[in-house]
């Protein structure tokens, strides 16, 4: 590495090379990262020591310490090594509690502290704690940084934040992990698999099952296909379960859906390959991650217009964005790719993947550097 190269202190909640969530795509990313920058990694939860992880270059350390005053304390003291050891830029994803601290140790010793967040946490009602100490954060951090321009004018208006503290920085798709052909020889087997029978649609849902992102809303959706050849596969875990299945069971639906908790997002592409149609009806959302693994893996799909899903999807498919909560046009957006001729699905996954393309890591890298 140059001695020239900029240094940058990426702090990340959580590591799991299992895990299902967004988390995911951000190891890729941060072992790019370690190509352009001088890059320490401080870790606040991780299945494994900082020994057994791995991000090209990047010096890893893991806080050891689970009960919270240690933590805050082990947290504060890995955050002012680093800022003693030369790194006066800190990028902090979602974590409010480094955030807090990273800004106090810059305002004292100097430095940037950039933090990520993403989302519509104003859509909901917090602790006043929380909500109070969250609002402090915003203020004190060098810069926010979000997924979309919408978002940024949301967090500037809910937040008081002046719109030049407020960086903008999109999700990306490792287009050759999210890649359809890679899993096009393993398609019959897996249907088999799901007991899915020749002629049947797929309909896929992959997230997590609470009400921010549209879980309550399935079994609705999934009555309206009871008598058709359509196979509901919801892949996701959270407070919505017990409820979900609940519901499915009383409308006896069984029939009709293939339920599974999490599964790993390095095992999920072989899902998408599969489906005939992706569906997200969330009620909040920010840059969700979903959409764009859906669009690489050319699966149309029908999304709830929240968050920055209209900035994310191509142009020429916002006629498959539906109003949040409303049922009737998603199952009428379904139906309509399910009948839809085979020539007008290939300009739609044409569209896709194209959009998928303007996300590529490597453009989003660019746009990372570009914010230092």
């Amino acid at each position: 590495m140059a001695s020239n190269t900029k240094k940058l202190c990426y702090i990340l909640p959580e590591y799991d090379k299992k895990t299902a969530t967004h988390f995911a795509h951000l190891f890729d990313f941060i072992g790019e990262l370690s190509n352009e920058f001088e890059l320490i990694v401080i870790i606040e939860r991780a299945s494994e020591g900082a020994k057994d992880i791995y991000f090209g270059t990047a010096k890893i350390e893991v806080v050891k310490s689970r009960f919270l005053p240690l933590r805050i304390i082990e947290t504060a003291i890995r955050l002012k090594k680093a800022r003693f050891s030369g790194y006066r830029d800190f990028y902090v994803h979602y974590s409010f509690l480094s955030a807090f601290i990273a800004s106090l140790i810059v305002r004292i010793f100097g430095g940037r502290v950039y933090y990520w967040n993403c989302g519509e946490p104003w859509k909901y009602r917090r602790n006043i704690f929380r909500d109070i100490f969250e609002k402090f954060t915003y203020k004190i951090i060098t810069y926010l940084v979000t997924g979309t321009e919408s978002l940024k004018k949301e967090y500037a208006k809910h937040y008081g934040l002046p719109p030049e503290k407020i960086k903008v920085m999109p999700n990306w798709i490792n287009l050759q992990k999210f890649r359809i052909m890679n899993y096009e020889l393993g398609i019959k087997e897996l249907k088999e698999k799901l007991s899915i029978k020749e002629g049947e649609k797929i309909i896929l849902f992959a997230h997590r099952l609470s009400r921010r992102k549209g879980a309550h809303y399935l079994p609705e959706i999934i009555k309206a296909f009871r008598d058709e050849k359509v196979v509901f596969i919801i892949i996701g875990d959270g407070p919505e379960r017990g409820n979900l299945e609940l519901r499915i069971k009383n409308y006896e639906l069984g029939g009709n859906v293939r339920m599974f908790g999490w599964i790993p997002n390095k095992d999920l592409s072989q899902y998408y390959a599969i489906a005939d149609v992706f569906i997200m009806p969330s009620d909040e959302e920010g840059f969700p991650r979903v959409l764009l693994e859906a669009m690489a893996m050319k699966v149309p799909f029908v999304a709830s217009d929240v968050g920055g899903v209209e900035e994310i999807v191509p142009k020429k498919l916002s006629n498959y964005i539906c109003p949040h909560g409303d049922i009737s046009c998603f199952v009428l957006k379904i139906k309509n790719l399910l009948q839809m001729a085979k020539e007008e699905i290939e300009e739609i996954k044409k569209a896709e993947y194209g959009q998928a393309e303007f996300f590529s890591l490597e453009n989003s890298l660019e746009v990372f550097k570009s914010l230092f």
